[in-house]
């Protein structure tokens, strides 16, 4: 029997293990340093950790199988001699590595975004070049990989000097033995990978409870693996007839008609409010431009000064809230107008190609529609979604040299990319061409660098700078534009894409979807403050509705001026990948995969939340009907435009 344990299929994992999970508990620890005073001091801390070390020990197994098969496959003879030992050391070395630089890696992933590896994780592995870029740029990684390979050799060193590495490769027994426990391997990691997952993890009502709990590798091919949820196998539901049809009420105001009598027609019919215009309209999207940045939100630093004063001279949203916290989720709210079905943005699934959209209304009455990004378009699909919505794509690969005069690995700054957006802007007016652009943003993103000389901080010193420096480059674009012939008669649509982090103590936190929208023409529209709490989706909406457009669409968004009296406007969806909620007054139902739902009374000033159990069966039904029939509406196709072409110049 003692046989059994001899073999190095057994020993070699052995040791790989202890250091994963060695690793893994040291990431946690210092997890739970850095989240300090967000942590709420109470037994389900205790719990958060004893379902860690589950999820280590789980991991850990997958951690070990390379092990199981290098001390299975090498014979005794070679793992005993001397280039054996030092094969052995070298793997165990770049082993070992891998785990510090994981473990490294998590501290400063969870002091950007407050979570572990996520579906961001997953997208900074695809897009090498921006993401290497943005490391190298932010981080000092020379010093840093060096630390790394020191620790490393360090460690094997040191258990080598306790005979730790001696004992792994020591030892002899028949090969039924060694078969034994590589069966046995792969048999425990095949029915883990069945049994186990993160959605099993408990509900902790503090949400750094829950992200402490994971364990970063499980959490990043967990991401990975879920990129996309089914609605209908993974969350509440009514029947599809029931959905749709509740959906169909919901949507349809005084001026927004549903367009068929069928249940499953969701188009509506927009009637203008006059004769319509044929405005320019330029939409800026800015990078993680939270609410709580300006002084509207309670910013008190001052580094908004461009944004409060067109605040103040714009039909302003100051109770506005974005559907997600990526880019593209952003992206999506602003040019479907859904509600954020669950899983990876829309714009990022392959069947995100070829839909009905915001710029469907423009393309049909002769605009020029495009996209303008300081970066490579190709970064999330950007490219591939704008150009077969009928954009032509004036991402930076399309600029000249002479257009780029600053850049990060993202990309050209905010003031080169509008430099870019009027000088295009001259050639469709020179032509007499509407146009209909969408401009996205990128300086205020990590490394946070930007050009010397523009306001008073300096570049590369952190977010505050970041987010001054982006303020100043849209003061820049208005002042440019209003001495442009075109500025007249052009709207200004400014609004972020989402806030700058999403972590939070409870479920959804709403303070951390707050967002500034804005649609600035003082000869156009009329400045106005509008306070009724509304979301992203119906930003574009509201656009359509100053241009008196009469037109058909399926967005779920509305126009914000002509159906204010409506109570059923006054809602917001927000989300993360798995949790999709809809927020509406002081009440918040989430949405949770396995079916459940979560109801709570909620603080929108403070993102308190206190769950209620016997009340809010009309919301919770009015929140499946939205999601349901939104994730029906694309996933039937339903979305798809048939035979577009990319605009053209």
């Amino acid at each position: 029997m003692f046989q059994l344990f001899r073999p190095a299929s057994f020993r070699l994992p052995s040791v790989a293990f202890c250091l994963f999970v060695g690793f893994s508990m040291i990431s946690r620890l210092a997890l739970f340093l850095q989240a300090g005073h967000q942590l709420t001091p109470d037994s389900s801390l205790l719990g958060a950790f004893a379902c860690g070390l589950f999820f280590d020990a789980i991991s850990g197994l997958f951690a070990a199988i390379p092990w199981v098969l290098y001390g299975a496959v090498m014979p005794e003879r070679f793992l005993k001699s001397i280039w054996g030992k030092w094969t052995t050391a070298s793997l165990m070395v770049a082993f070992s590595g891998l785990l510090i630089f994981i473990t490294v890696s998590e501290w400063f992933f969870w002091n950007e975004f407050g979570a572990r590896f996520n579906f961001i994780a997953v997208d900074y592995l695809i897009w090498t070049q921006e993401v290497l870029g943005n490391i190298t740029e932010s981080y000092p990684m020379g010093p840093i990989l060096c630390g790394i390979a020191l620790l490393s050799c360090g460690l094997v060193w040191l258990i080598h000097g306790k005979g730790i590495m001696t004992w792994a490769v020591t030892g002899s027994a028949r090969w039924e033995a060694s078969a034994g426990w590589l069966a046995a391997g792969l048999g425990l990691s095949t029915l883990a990978a069945h049994l186990v997952s993160q959605s099993s993890l408990p509900a902790f009502s503090n949400q750094y409870h829950g992200e402490l709990a994971k364990n970063g590798c499980w959490s990043f091919f967990a991401a990975f693996k879920q990129m996309e949820l089914n609605y209908d196998q993974w969350y509440p539901r009514l029947s599809q007839k029931n959905a749709l049809m509740s959906a169909k009420k919901l949507l349809v105001t005084e001026n927004e008609q549903a367009g068929g009598a069928s249940t499953e027609d969701l188009h509506r019919v927009i009637q203008g409010r006059g004769d319509e215009h044929q405005w320019n309209v330029m939409l800026i999207c800015m990078e993680s431009m939270s609410g709580s940045y300006m002084a509207y939100a309670g910013g008190e630093k001052g580094i908004t000064p461009n944004l409060d004063r067109l605040a103040k001279e714009s039909l302003f949203f100051n109770n506005l809230f974005a559907t997600g916290t990526r880019t593209v989720r952003g992206m999506e709210a602003l040019t479907l107008n859904l509600p954020p079905t669950p899983g990876q943005s829309i714009i990022y699934r392959p069947e995100g190609t070829n839909l009905t959209t915001t710029f469907s209304p423009f393309l049909k009455r002769g605009y020029d529609c495009a996209f303008f990004y300081g970066g490579d378009g190709r970064f999330d699909y950007m490219n591939r979604y704008f150009s077969t919505s009928g954009c032509r794509i004036m991402d930076v690969k399309e600029w000249d040299k002479k257009d780029v005069t600053f850049k990060t690995s993202w990309g050209a700054c905010d003031e080169d990319l509008f430099n870019k957006a009027i000088a295009e802007a001259d050639k469709d007016h020179a032509r007499n061409k509407p146009f209909h652009y969408f401009c996205m943003t990128t300086s205020n993103h990590r490394p946070y660098d930007f050009p010397d000389g523009r306001i008073d901080l300096k570049s590369h010193t952190g977010r505050d700078a970041a987010v001054k420096y982006a303020d100043w480059a849209v003061g820049k674009l208005i002042e440019d534009a209003s001495k442009k012939p075109w500025f007249k008669e052009t709207l200004f649509v400014i609004c972020s894409d989402h806030c700058a982090g999403s972590a939070g103590k409870s479920d959804l936190d709403v303070t951390k979807f707050h967002i500034p929208a804005m649609i600035y023409n003082p000869g156009l529209v009329p400045a106005r403050q509008y306070s009724k709490l509304c979301s992203q989706i119906d930003v574009i909406p509201t656009v359509f509705g100053l241009l008196n457009w009469n037109y058909e669409t399926l967005s779920y968004g509305h126009d914000l001026l002509s159906s204010e009296t409506d109570p059923t406007t006054e809602r917001a969806f927000i989300s993360n990948y798995q949790k999709i909620a809809l927020l509406r007054k002081e009440h918040l139902v989430i949405l949770k995969p396995k079916r459940q739902s979560s109801l709570y009374s909620c603080d929108i000033a403070t993102g308190d939340l206190i769950p209620l159990k016997d009340e809010g069966e009309e919301i919770t039904r009015d929140a499946i009907s939205y999601y349901q029939s939104a994730s029906w509406l694309f996933g039937s196709g339903g979305l798809k435009a048939q035979n577009r072409k990319a605009g053209k110049p």
